[in-house]
């Protein structure tokens, strides 16, 4: 959509009065280009549109692919709304599945749903493949060899002195 406005340009003529002579000028409403797409009733965001949303007064996540706006319950979260406040703007599906929410907090999130994320901008998620090491650190085995060592050496005087002692003690 484009709005019209009017544009006057001056020119002086010989009596020294500014004569204007206006022209329509075409300027794009950018209110329309950042309104999200609407997909099958449900409203669309880009990743740039939930990243624009990353401040206390405005706290957006994306939770498995849908938006949510927890402005509203950054007060009520339980585990203190530094919590939301870390993952705003961005994709915290990871950090909402690692602490085991109650089906009652998944309930609890329809409340605050806002749409859905474009899944063609979200960067595929790669399985996570733990480094390959061996069972144990070899040179970390012998230092822990050392320090039994050095503990048990005294004590193991300690009691062939003391057996020595009883045993060649006469009554």
């Amino acid at each position: 959509m484009a709005s019209a406005r009017t544009v006057g340009i001056g020119r002086k003529n010989k009596k020294k009065k500014k004569k204007f002579r206006t022209r329509k000028i075409c300027l794009p409403d950018y209110t329309t280009l950042f309104q999200a797409a609407t997909m099958d009733g449900r409203t669309v965001f880009t990743l740039a549109e939930v990243a624009s949303h990353d401040n206390r007064n405005d706290c957006w996540l994306i939770i498995e692919d849908k938006v949510y706006d927890v402005t509203k319950f950054l007060e009520d979260h339980p585990g203190g709304d530094e919590v939301l406040l870390s993952s705003t703007g961005k994709d915290a599906t990871n950090d909402f599945l690692d602490i085991g929410h109650s089906s009652a907090a998944s309930a609890m999130m329809e409340e605050f749903y806002v749409g859905d994320i474009d899944s063609s901008v979200i960067p595929a998620k790669g399985e996570y493949i733990p480094p390959k090491q061996p069972l144990y650190n070899q040179d970390k085995t012998l230092e822990f060899i050392i320090k039994v060592l050095q503990f048990l050496a005294p004590l193991v005087i300690l009691g062939l002195a003391f057996g020595i002692h009883i045993y060649t003690k006469t009554t």
